[in-house]
């Protein structure tokens, strides 16, 4: 179990024309750990990082106060009698916000608790109730924190305006199915989710609010589309509100873009950004929107899926830059989101990627919609990047944590 991982203070934020050349590695957990999919962390708010990892049926969260370099020795704030899983984090000012499954009697109920002064200080976890065995998720900004998830097929929110002090009733916004993601700046909440009706053909709804999660409009994005749509992928652009959503239609496997710059009461048409791929992702730090996104290539006439990042610096108007970031990957099978592309963004146009390889995760850094060369961690999937620290999981179980330079 790693107590300490320390590294050079030279590990700052490496210039922006150049690569990263060297990382330092630790274990966080032994076989049997795990980390949920989609980038569920490491996450960082104020300099600070904080990474979390299931080690067994325990919740452990490590945090970092100088960008990573120093990790202390970890928090174990939940242990359940049953599978515990799908730990996700939230950041925001010196608060940390964490949600996860534990089975009891044989349900999935969901766990809340916030990590105060730098998660030094963890509240008791919170029994939110019985839900459905679906990705749960968290997003927070300012005092104001959001948990999407699903119960009994309807897709619910949960809100605090009070930095997590007090928990409103759940908030019913409509019947889903799962895939849900939620993102928030201020009061605007947004969340999209799939629903599954018959006969078995997938939609992508989308629900904003502007009060704070109170109430929902919620609307069905893909049906006039030809073909069913599938994981929906949110982010927002704090400074200009802008919200940017992707999915992939179903059967041709086309990717989509799609905005909105006033709060969700009108939506672009969905711009195709590439196909045939799966498992896209967008991050938007104002000035560039990025789209990664694992794209079918031939290689010998074999399916090879290989990790492709496309880019827009007109507001999302369109995506002339898309870059063939691995070439072939030897993956020729995907396997849920073991190997999502997961972007991250700072400030000051820092930017962030983790992908995967058969021979296991690499990282990309780079600046203003500009890519280096990666780096190479380790054998693994279910990675995830935050400045530069990044968390992975390997085949047999072990979570790992890197930071690099």
């Amino acid at each position: 179990m790693l107590k300490h991982l320390l590294v050079s203070a030279c590990l700052a934020m490496p210039a922006a024309a150049e690569a990263y050349s060297a990382c330092t590695l630790a274990p966080l957990t032994g076989a049997g750990g795990s980390i949920a999919q989609e980038g569920a962390n490491p996450v960082t708010a104020a300099g600070w990082i904080y990474a979390g990892a299931i080690d067994k049926k325990t919740v452990r969260v490590w945090t970092s106060s100088d960008g990573g370099n120093t990790l202390g020795a970890p928090a174990s704030i939940f242990t359940g009698l049953g599978n515990v899983k799908d730990l996700r984090l939230a950041a925001e000012g010196s608060n940390l916000y964490a949600v996860w499954l534990a089975k009891s009697d044989g349900e999935d109920h969901l766990w809340f608790a916030v990590g105060r002064k730098h998660a030094a200080r963890w509240t008791k976890p919170r029994d939110l109730g019985v839900v459905d065995a679906s990705l749960p998720q968290i997003a927070a900004d300012g005092r104001n924190v959001h948990i999407a998830y699903l119960a009994d097929t309807t897709v619910m929110v949960i809100n605090s305006a009070d930095a997590g002090k007090t928990l409103s009733a759940p908030v019913a916004v409509a019947p889903g199915w799962g895939e849900i993601v939620t993102t928030a700046a201020g009061r605007n909440v947004y969340v999209a989710w799939n629903t599954q009706p018959a006969p078995k053909r997938y939609e992508v709804w989308t629900a904003a609010s502007t009060d704070g999660g109170k109430h929902f409009a919620a609307r069905n994005m893909s049906a006039s589309r030809q073909n069913s749509a599938e994981e929906p992928i949110f982010t927002i652009d704090r400074a200009s509100g802008r919200v940017s959503l992707v999915w992939r239609d179903a059967i041709s496997t086309d990717g989509n873009y799609l905005q909105t710059t006033d709060h969700g009461a009108t939506w672009t048409a969905p711009l195709l950004v590439d196909t045939p791929a799966r498992q896209f992702m967008v991050v938007d730090d104002g000035k560039t929107i990025y789209v990664s996104y694992l794209k079918e290539m031939k290689v010998d006439g074999a399916t090879d899926w290989q990790l492709h990042l496309a880019t827009s610096t007109d507001g999302g108007k369109s995506f002339p830059s898309r870059v063939d970031l691995t070439g072939p990957t030897g993956i020729g099978v995907i396997q849920g989101d073991d190997y999502r592309p997961i972007p991250w963004i700072g400030r000051d146009g820092q930017f962030r990627l983790t992908g995967v390889k058969a021979d296991g995760i690499y990282a990309w850094n780079g600046h203003d919609g500009h890519v280096l060369a990666p780096v190479h961690l380790g054998e693994g999937r279910l990675a995830a990047p935050a400045f530069n620290s990044f968390v992975w999981q390997s085949s047999q179980g072990a979570v790992s944590y890197a930071v690099c330079k």
